[in-house]
């Protein structure tokens, strides 16, 4: 006795509820239109020799009437290939590209919205093809798509349009940006080898992959490696650099198949060998390294958002990386020998603390609390610390910027041990000078960037607080001084909650 398995019509209501995001429900689109490049490319790239252009598309969001539009210059589909790319889990004529399962157009559109259309023309025929799709129609048995024909197209005419409507919700703000950042990142190779032209909302994507970017060594060559392995007979290719200036959104691995990104940047994959606990902390490799990895044997998941590991897969990947990544690692640690205490920060570790708290003071959060208007009533007292105040006059801040109307300067100094550990020069109104003496005892207790960067934010909150005080005629008060830079040690939170968003 056999049971027989029956997929019915009304699984594609079960689409929408799948884990995409609206930059990966996209792609699936993107992906098809790259790949019907690649597999026509001989004929397409004598059709856009012929055109002046290149393979586009554009991606658009009418948020007005409900409605994202993809549109393509490549290959275009022919009435027997449409049809067949409508049969759900019907693999490709080419799997071994970006277009893998034979699902990506079906369920991404159906995760967007409940009404979508297909308009298409391939090259060389003389029609245009159309079909309508009613999601809800359809699970309820009608399996019979309205379709209707154009005669009589020119025969080089080749495009594909793709109407999603009837959202299942809308997107709006930081969501919107986002899908300008994760698209631009996930078809970084295409963009960089000038093969794609990229639109979203009208404006050309770009990817900014600078050699300057990277820290230089003494003699003068970037930190940037190639590395090859395999892991379980599977090639692993990439390359691994140090960022010149930290940045814990910019660093982390990229993961790509088929030349596209499958976890990267914005969103990094951040390997616990290497940066530690799970999402890795805020320390010098978690600012500093970054790179790509391609794993184009490697099985990706149906949504194309991450890699399927099997067995010890992903285990040993972290282990032979991070043999690849050691020595990189070994130059951002290292720690310069100071006497015979080895303690403190590198200079690495230093300028990588100094980069953060620049990014921290030139923030819009940073500036909301500088032009605080409501301060508690405390006095005026003078400030003190000489010593540290006459080194300001004759040497240059490490970090000088102007906030609003003020002018904000930090200034690090080798002074003796015995001077103040930092004095503030917050007398007039629109000048701050925050004077850190780095000779200090203290300093030598401090343990890698991190570290380094909390003893710097405490140093420059202590001034701002002190100036904000000062420029407000409000009492001197410790309470008041503390309350003020209580607000302002909640600046680096706030950055980092707007910048994952």
């Amino acid at each position: 006795m056999t049971v027989q398995l029956e997929l019915g019509l009304e699984v594609i209501r079960s689409y929408k509820r799948l884990s995409y995001t609206i930059w990966h429900a996209l792609a699936e689109f993107v992906d098809n239109s790259t790949q019907s490049y690649f597999n026509n490319r001989p004929d397409l790239d004598a059709a856009f020799e012929r055109e002046g252009r290149k393979l586009e598309v554009d991606i658009v969001y009418d948020r007005e009437r409900g409605l994202f539009r993809i549109s393509d210059n490549a290959m275009g589909m022919s009435l027997a290939e449409l049809t067949y790319g409508l049969r759900v889990g019907a693999p490709p004529a080419v799997d071994d590209g970006r277009s893998k399962y034979g699902m990506g157009m079906k369920t991404a559109a159906c995760w967007i919205g409940d009404n979508w259309s297909v308009r298409t023309k391939k090259m060389g025929e003389p029609s245009e093809h159309r079909i309508d799709v009613d999601v809800e129609a359809v699970a309820s048995g009608e399996n019979l798509l309205p379709y209707s024909e154009v005669a009589d197209r020119d025969p080089n005419d080749h495009y594909t349009i793709i109407e999603i409507s009837n959202h299942h919700k809308e997107f709006r703000g930081r969501t919107l940006s986002k899908i300008r950042d994760f698209l631009g990142s996930m078809y970084r190779s295409d963009l960089r080898d000038g093969i794609l032209e990229l639109g979203w909302q009208g404006e050309a994507l770009e990817w900014d992959e600078s050699p300057e970017q990277f820290l230089k060594a003494p003699g003068g060559e970037a930190y940037q490696k190639e590395f090859e392995f395999e892991v379980d007979g599977k090639l692993v290719l990439g390359w691994v650099g140090i960022l010149e200036r930290g940045s814990r959104a910019k660093a982390g691995f990229s993961i790509l198949h088929s030349q596209r990104v499958v976890k990267g940047w914005p969103d990094s994959w951040r390997p616990e060998e290497i940066f530690g606990q799970f999402q890795g902390s805020n320390d010098l490799v978690n600012q500093r390294i970054v790179g790509e990895i391609h794993l184009d044997e490697f099985a990706v998941s149906h949504t194309k958002d991450d890699i399927l590991w099997l067995g010890t897969e992903e285990e040993e990947l972290q282990r032979l990386l991070k043999e690849e990544c050691a020595d990189y690692v070994d130059v951002a640690k290292k720690r310069r020998k100071k006497g015979d205490d080895q303690r403190g920060p590198t200079q690495v570790e230093a300028q990588t603390a100094l980069d953060e708290m620049r990014r921290e003071v030139t923030s819009a959060e940073f500036v909301d609390k500088l032009a605080l208007e409501e301060v508690p009533a405390p006095q005026l007292v003078e400030a003190t610390f000489n010593p540290l105040r006459l080194a300001a006059q004759v040497e240059s801040p490490v970090i000088s910027e102007h906030i609003g109307s003020a002018a904000v300067n930090l200034f690090l100094h080798d002074l003796s041990p015995n001077d103040p550990y930092v004095a503030v020069d917050a007398v007039r109104e629109n000048d701050l000078a925050v004077i850190v003496n780095a000779s200090h005892p203290h300093v030598n207790e401090i343990v890698g960037s991190e570290g380094f960067l909390n003893y710097l934010r405490h140093c420059m909150y202590d001034g701002v607080a002190e100036w904000q005080a000062r420029r407000h005629s409000a009492q001197l008060d410790p309470d008041t001084i503390k309350l003020l830079k209580d607000r302002l040690l909640r600046v680096s939170g706030e950055v980092e909650a707007h910048e994952e968003m």
